[in-house]
C-alpha cells in the first residue's frame, strides 16, 4: 500500500503542474491583460520567497516533522491562492497571488523525492536500492502531469479561455490532499549530529564532485525557466498553434517522456549518469534550435519526440545523484538545498531574462536564447562533471 500511495501522490501532485504549465504566459497576458515584462516580473516575484520556502519544510521533514501534514497544508493553501488568482484584476495583487502559491507549491517536490527515499528504505525491500527504483515512481508524476492537459482540450474546445486552467489545478489541490491520508507514517532513523541537516546538504552541494553538475544544471534551469513560459507564446504567435492543441502538445511530449523513464535502467547501463546528462542537455539545444529555425506545427509536434532525454537529464538523474551522495540524516534536506542554491535562482533570472528578451525582441528570441544556454550547460557537464564510478551507475 505505501508503494501504491507514493506513486498516486506524485499522480496528483505533478497534476497540478500540469494544470497550469502548459499555458502559463497565456493565463497572464490574455485573461489579466499583462505584457511580456509584466509577465517576467510576476514570475520572477514568486521565486524571491522560494529562497527559504524549501530549506524549512525539508528541514522539518528531516527532524521528523510529518511530512503528510505539510504536504497537507500546502495543498490547501496552493487551491486558495490559486482561487484569488482566478478573480483578482489588479496587477499587483495577481502578482502577490501568483508568487504566493509558487512560494507555497514549490517545497512539494523536494519533500515528495525525500519522502519516497525515506519511506522506501524504511518500509520498502532493504535490498534494493531505492534509487534504482526512484523511475518506476517518477513516471507517475509524467502521467499525472499529462492527464490534465488531455482535459484542457476538451475545455478549451468550448472556447473558454486559458484561465480556466486554474480550476483545473484547484482541483488536483483538492485530490492531493486526500492523497495524503493514504501515505504511510514515515520516520527518519539517523544517528545524532552537531550539523543541521542544512548545513550538511551544503556542504556535499558545494563539494568537488557534485558542483560541477549544480553549475551545469543552473545554467540549464535558466534556460528550461526562460524558453517554458514563453512556448505557449510562440506556439500561439509565431506558429498559430490553436489555443487547445498547445497542452495536447505538450501531452504528447510527456506521453514520450514516460518510455523514457520507463527505459531509465537500460539507458543508465549503456551510457551512464554523465552520458544521460550530456545527451539529454546536447538534445534540448538541438530541438529548441530546430523550432526557431523552422517555427511550424510539424516541427513542434517532432521535436516532442525529444522531451523525455530533457525531462531525464534535468529532473530525474539528478534527484537520484543527490541521493547516492546525501546522508540518512539529511535526505530530505538536500533536496531543498538544492532547490535553493540552483532553481530558485535560475527561476528568477530566467523569467526575468524571458520577459526583457520577449518585450525588446519576441518570443522567438527567447526560445534561440534557452537553447544556446542549453548548449552551454551541456559543455559544462561534458569537460567539468566528474562522478565516481559508483555514483554514476
Amino acid at each position: 500500500m505505501t508503494y501504491f500511495a507514493i506513486k498516486a501522490q506524485f499522480f496528483l501532485t505533478y497534476g497540478v503542474l500540469g494544470s497550469l504549465a502548459p499555458l502559463l504566459a497565456l493565463i497572464l497576458r490574455d485573461s489579466k491583460s499583462f505584457d511580456s515584462r509584466q509577465i517576467g516580473i510576476t514570475l520572477a516575484a514568486s521565486s524571491i520567497g522560494m529562497l527559504f520556502s524549501p530549506a524549512i519544510m525539508t528541514f522539518l521533514a528531516d527532524r521528523n516533522f510529518d511530512t503528510r501534514k505539510i504536504l497537507r497544508s500546502i495543498f490547501l493553501l496552493t487551491a486558495i491562492a490559486l482561487y484569488a488568482v482566478y478573480y483578482l484584476q489588479e496587477p499587483i495583487a495577481v502578482t502577490i497571488a501568483w508568487a504566493t502559491y509558487s512560494i507555497i507549491f514549490i517545497p512539494t517536490l523536494p519533500l515528495l523525492d525525500g519522502y519516497y527515499f525515506n519511506s522506501m528504505r524504511n518500509h520498502g525491500d532493504s535490498k534494493e536500492n531505492p534509487t534504482n527504483e526512484y523511475q518506476f515512481v517518477r513516471v507517475w508524476g509524467s502521467a499525472g502531469f499529462m492527464v490534465p492537459a488531455i482535459a484542457l482540450f476538451f475545455i478549451l474546445d468550448t472556447k473558454a479561455s486559458a484561465i480556466e486552467a486554474l480550476w483545473c489545478a484547484i482541483i488536483w489541490c483538492a485530490m492531493a490532499i486526500v492523497g495524503t491520508f493514504f501515505l504511510h507514517p514515515c520516520r527518519i532513523n539517523h544517528p545524532a549530529t552537531s550539523q543541521t541537516p542544512t548545513r550538511q546538504a551544503l556542504r556535499v552541494i558545494f563539494s568537488r564532485k557534485t558542483l560541477p553538475m549544480c553549475i551545469g544544471l543552473f545554467l540549464v534551469y535558466v534556460a528550461a525557466n526562460c524558453y517554458y513560459p514563453y512556448i505557449s507564446v510562440f506556439f500561439s504567435d509565431e506558429i498559430g498553434i490553436d489555443l487547445k492543441w498547445i497542452a495536447m502538445i505538450s501531452a504528447l511530449g510527456v506521453a514520450i517522456e514516460i518510455g523514457y523513464l520507463l527505459g531509465l535502467s537500460p539507458i543508465r547501463r549503456l551510457i551512464k549518469l554523465k552520458g544521460i546528462m550530456v545527451l539529454g542537455l546536447g538534445t534540448m539545444g538541438a530541438r529548441l534550435a530546430l523550432l526557431t529555425i523552422f517555427p511550424t506545427t510539424t516541427v513542434a509536434v517532432l521535436i516532442q519526440v525529444l522531451h523525455g532525454l530533457e525531462i531525464l537529464a534535468m529532473f530525474v538523474i539528478p534527484v537520484i545523484y543527490l541521493d547516492r551522495v546525501a546522508g540518512d540524516s539529511f535526505r530530505n534536506s538536500i533536496q531543498g538545498v538544492f532547490t535553493i542554491v540552483i532553481t530558485v535562482p535560475s527561476r528568477l533570472i530566467g523569467f526575468l531574462l524571458a520577459g526583457e528578451i520577449a518585450h525588446a525582441f519576441g518570443s522567438s528570441e527567447v526560445i534561440l536564447t534557452s537553447a544556446l544556454l542549453a548548449i552551454g550547460s551541456m559543455l559544462v557537464i561534458l569537460f567539468w562533471f566528474r562522478p565516481s564510478s559508483a555514483d554514476s551507475l
